[in-house]
């Protein structure tokens, strides 16, 4: 009896040291080939010898497990993923593991991104794809299979940015277009007017109505929250010059859901900029049927717990750090959230 229960002993204990194993081989993964660390840094980040990262490296190509991509989650990754679905009733999460830079961020989580997303273009069922802007969403790009797709469409989900840049949705856009052959196009006007009754005049316009129709038919739209600091594109370049971002900050803002600025309970602001906005509102985007969400990274954590309090988002893609902190605060608030009608 004695020896079985020590052949249990040793059974466990060997499970345990492969499962670690494979922890530290799909950790080294990530960090070698996505966020492009040498072997020595992962080493140093990972507490363990070079040889042994190299080794990893070598079982990880040996076993399959990395090809363009990382092909397996992490098990720490899915319980969050798993947690973050019942929390916020999302369909579904991606987590993805945490970089040793937090300012990096945005390359790891681009990386799982594409994952879903390719999967979704790749489906002849879905014909029409919205995108915004942001460093995550256009480094996505690098890590996505190109697939030919000419009878599909792929539309800006808002007004675009007056500064051009690799990041602004409608370079995005162009270079996505070319990837799939397929068709682009564009709200031409500003991410906001300078007034409500401008807005309004706008949203009479045969251009505006016709590309929102188009958004709103996206079989799948993707997306990054911007916060209120400076880090964000459309607080550095979008904002009309008579509207403060201190002003917007005072009315309750954690950060923008794809344009509309919100509190940390997901509610839009009482301020006029959200009645500016050329595209559409929170409740234009309820009749959406696949609302995906990419942001992470420190500063990213109150926008992202108000993003998530909406009930508007499908699926996260996101990275473990940050999903943990968001979880905290919002288990800590004991909010409710709003189911997608």
């Amino acid at each position: 009896m004695a020896q079985i229960d020590l052949d249990e002993d040793e059974a466990m204990l060997a499970a345990t040291l492969a499962d670690e194993d494979r922890s530290l081989m799909l950790r080294a993964a990530w960090l070698y080939f996505i966020e492009e660390q040498t072997q020595a840094d992962i080493a140093e980040t990972l507490g363990v010898s070079r040889f042994r990262i190299n080794r990893a490296l070598a079982e990880c190509r040996r076993q399959g497990l990395v090809q363009i991509q990382v092909t397996s989650p992490l098990a720490s990754c899915l319980a969050l993923e798993q947690r973050v679905t019942r929390a916020f009733g999302v369909r579904e999460a991606i987590v993805v593991p945490s970089p040793a830079d937090p300012a990096r961020s945005h390359v790891m989580i681009a990386a799982g991104l594409a994952r879903y997303v390719g999967g979704q273009i790749a489906d002849p069922q879905k014909t029409v794809f919205g995108f915004g802007w942001g460093q995550t969403i256009k480094e996505m790009l690098r890590f996505l299979d190109p697939v030919a797709r000419n009878e599909a469409v792929i539309v800006t989900l808002l007004g675009t940015l007056p500064h051009s840049a690799e990041e602004n949705s409608i370079e995005i856009i162009a270079k996505l277009g070319r990837m799939l052959g397929a068709e682009r196009r564009y709200m031409t006007a500003p991410i906001y007017v300078d007034s409500p009754e401008a807005r309004y005049m706008l949203a009479g316009q045969h251009f505006f109505s016709s590309v929102l129709s188009t958004i709103l038919a996206s079989d799948l739209a993707c997306f990054a929250v911007g916060n209120v600091s400076d880090d964000s594109l459309l607080v550095r370049h979008g904002l009309p010059k008579n509207v403060r971002i201190d002003d917007i900050v005072a009315a309750g803002a954690v950060g923008d859901f794809l344009g509309t600025f919100i509190d940390i309970d997901g509610r839009a602001v009482d301020h006029p900029i959200n009645r500016q906005l050329v595209g559409p509102g929170l409740e234009d985007l309820r009749s959406l049927k696949s609302l995906v969400l990419a942001s992470g990274g420190p500063r990213k954590v109150d926008i992202l717990t108000g993003a998530l309090r909406t009930g508007l988002v499908d699926v996260l893609v996101s990275d473990e750090t940050t999903v943990e902190a968001v979880l905290a605060l919002h288990e800590g608030d004991g909010a409710q959230v709003p189911l997608k009608a």
